[in-house]
């Protein structure tokens, strides 16, 4: 007997749902910030928890495990804290698809709650793990806190969907089915196909440079509905006009970044401080679907702690987690100089190991509880050491301008006179982060001084020498972010600078109108979002240097997408005649046809076209007879391939016909160029085949470029170890 009843199904921001049953309610997904929005909506912290299937290898690029388009939607941590230690100690039961799933979330949560497990990932500072465990001693369990106290984890494959008192899950094709007594009472579907949006994005003010400029994405926790979790700019005046250092990386990083002008290719280093939730919930984000290749600074625990979380989030191995981005290990007392900036730091005390990072004239204190009284009983129980405790105490001192944690509680620094006292005397300036609106309140002693500030979302401050501004720098930094433009010499770029025009767009108003005829201009955004519709449904949310509307200035047709100003957005316009010059220059007349394939293949379908159009431009169309021998066993290679039409016989050592390609779409061939590896078979074009060949070369591109197109290539190679290469990414769709 069906009765779906629906009414037992609340349908929430980002692909949630809250699903009610008898046993109580059941959150379907949860991507970041759930719990913010959960709780501005005032709705009550499901105890249950279902996790969405992973998604396959080589189904979609910036997708795998948990992460779906660079979004991990498997962030239960801050859920858990909620339920647990606002709620009465209650215990989260969180319910994945596969065993797997099970023990991958188990290793996200022992790094992200307690830690690394083992000692020796702690080495060549033990100490830490010893301070952390001070940190997150609990009083009522009488130790520390275990990932294991705040959730239990189950998989419907072994421990199946019976949750007790007759409430049962059942995953039958993309729904999962849910039951009461025996009757279904509701079904959700288990695709996740919204474009996710961030509860709230910080507004982009004017930024008059200094010698060190900050500028907040967000100040606030993990809890606050009303604020953005603690992350923030830094430009310093040595590293160019448009060159910021991310201080950790809050969620929906592309979108925030974009509402405040900001193109991620702008970011010439992100520092990570720590690895809970709040902290890097934006990372994925950026490491896949950035468009360009990051610098991760942080220490080496850190880092090996981060790779073991990310494997787990994506299913991958951890040294094709290590290929997405450069790391730059950041030690106590082994300083790090780039391009003008000293990074120096210590390890804060906190739960799990965290940095206390200082550049130049700017310190930021991570998650650090600063309370001088709370250092001395540690050294009084033999948990710190005099030395450490005095490098605590004087890491920030004679800073420019400190940035520092006022979470309160046990694990955060409370705001009180002795604590601002002291960090007066050692910083000019003092901004005060981590802290709920509801929760900035400066002691009464304090209220007049006007060095210390707390952080709010899009709050700009300097500090320090003027900076001039250089007129057409941010104009060139916007075409500059484009990665079809970058081909453009700088000379040539500068040209096309002087040569744009800049419109601007209210909020709601339509910039293209489907169906439309264009007049051949094509934009490029410079400020704000763009939001991408097709027909209902909104597909991409555009920030700087994303451009739109080559294909049609191309192909002469109408407008195949509609695109909206999500808020107050600025363009570039490139007139018909400036583009088609453009468009001579590169050749991309001849790279239409490709860009079209793409964008038909499953792959890429979600991708912008013109993203498409500068790959297509990296491909080079081979037609090869029948019986032309395409690599041999043994050899290097120095390109991969793409199946178009015809067919392409594989032979193993002994020339033993292992199988045959034959679909259209088919990747193959990148192993041996992207593990360095000999070739381990032969090829033979067996019916008269078009291949699109891409080069070493342009796979080196790939990796500043599109490192998430990398690893997708490199996932769908590894999906093969042990079977001839076979597998078609296309095969991979369910």
């Amino acid at each position: 007997m069906i009765t779906n009843q629906p009414n037992r199904v609340l349908k929430l921001l980002n692909n949630t749902y809250v699903v009610q049953t008898k046993l109580g309610d059941i959150l379907v997904n949860s991507p970041p910030e759930t719990l913010k929005y959960l709780r501005s909506e005032g709705i009550s912290i499901p105890k249950f928890v279902l996790l969405p299937p992973d998604i396959p290898v080589g189904q979609q690029l910036g997708s795998s495990g948990f992460v779906y388009l660079g979004i991990n939607y498997a962030s239960v941590e801050f859920l858990l804290y909620a339920n647990y230690f606002f709620n009465g100690e209650d215990q989260t039961c969180i319910i994945t698809v596969t065993e797997d799933q099970k023990q991958r979330l188990e290793q996200i949560l022992q790094e992200t709650i307690a830690g690394p497990a083992e000692n020796a990932e702690y080495f060549p500072h033990p100490w830490v793990k010893r301070e952390c465990a001070a940190m997150s001693f609990y009083p009522p369990l009488g130790r520390v806190t275990q990932s294991d106290d705040l959730a239990k984890i189950r998989s419907l494959e072994m421990d199946g969907g019976n949750l007790g008192e007759q409430v049962e899950i059942v995953l039958q094709g993309q729904e999962y089915i849910f039951f009461e007594d025996g009757v279904e009472i509701a079904r959700v579907s288990t695709l996740i196909d919204e474009i996710p949006m961030p509860l709230m994005l910080a507004p982009p003010h004017p930024i008059q440079r200094q010698e060190i400029t900050l500028q907040f994405i967000g100040g606030s926790d993990g809890f606050d509905p009303e604020g953005i979790t603690t992350c923030f700019l830094a430009y310093f005046g040595a590293t160019g006009e448009d060159t910021a250092t991310l201080f950790d990386a809050a969620a929906y990083l592309r979108m925030r970044l974009g509402n405040l002008g900001i193109a991620p290719n702008q970011i010439s280093e992100v520092f990570i401080s720590h690895l809970h939730e709040d902290h890097i919930a934006g990372l994925p984000e950026l490491l896949l679907m950035g468009g360009c290749r990051i610098r991760v600074i942080t220490s080496e625990t850190i880092y090996r702690s981060l790779l073991r979380v990310l494997s787990a989030m994506l299913a991958l191995p951890q040294e094709d987690i290590a290929v997405l981005f450069d790391f730059s290990p950041l030690e106590p007392d082994y300083p790090l100089q780039i391009d003008g900036k000293r990074f120096e730091a210590v390890y804060a005390i906190h739960t799990i190991p965290t940095l206390a990072v200082r550049v130049n004239g700017l310190c930021y204190s991570g998650d650090m509880r600063y309370d001088e009284y709370w250092f001395e009983d540690l050294e009084k129980q033999g948990i710190l050491s005099a030395t450490r405790k005095q490098q605590l105490l004087e890491f920030a001192q004679g800073a420019s301008i400190l940035v520092q944690d006022a979470g309160g509680g046990t694990i955060h620094t409370a705001v009180t006179s002795e604590v601002l006292d002291s960090l007066a005397n050692k910083s000019q300036h003092i901004i005060l982060t981590h802290a709920p609106k509801q929760a900035q309140q400066l002691p009464d002693s304090h209220k007049s001084w006007k060095n210390i500030v707390f952080a709010e979302h899009g709050m700009v401050t300097s500090v320090g020498q003027a900076i001039a501004p250089t007129g057409q720098a941010e104009k060139l930094e916007t075409i500059s972010a484009c990665p079809l433009y970058s081909r453009l010499s700088i000379a040539e770029r500068n040209s096309l600078a002087q040569k744009a025009t800049i419109t601007e767009w209210k909020t709601g108003e339509t910039i293209l109108e489907l169906g439309d005829r264009c007049d051949g201009a094509v934009y490029i955004v410079h400020t704000g979002l763009a939001e991408v519709w097709d027909g209902s449904k909104r597909v991409q949310v555009a920030g700087r240097g994303t451009s739109i509307g080559e294909r049609c200035a191309l192909m002469g047709n109408t407008y195949s997408l509609a695109v909206i100003a999500h808020g107050p957005v600025k363009l570039l316009r490139l007139e018909s005649e400036i583009f088609q010059a453009i468009a001579k220059r590169l050749g991309l007349q001849s790279a239409i046809e490709r860009a079209e394939r793409l964008w038909d293949h499953p792959i890429f379908h979600r991708l912008p076209w013109v993203m498409l159009l500068d790959l297509a431009l990296d491909f080079q169309p081979w037609h090869l007879p029948t019986g032309r021998l395409l690599f041999e066993y043994g050899k290097m290679g120095h390109e991969c391939y793409m199946l178009i039409s015809g067919a392409v016989t594989i032979f193993d050592k002994d020339l033993n016909p292992l199988g045959i390609l034959n679909e259209d779409g088919e990747f193959f061939g990148a192993r041996s160029v992207l593990f360095n590896q000999p070739r381990n078979a032969y090829a033979c074009v067996s019916a008269d085949a078009e291949i699109w060949v891409l080069p070493a070369s342009a796979l080196m591109r790939l990796q500043f470029v599109y490192p998430g197109v990398i690893l997708h290539l490199r996932a769908v190679e590894l999906s093969r170890q042990g079977m001839p290469p076979l597998v078609s990414a296309l095969n991979l769709v369910p």
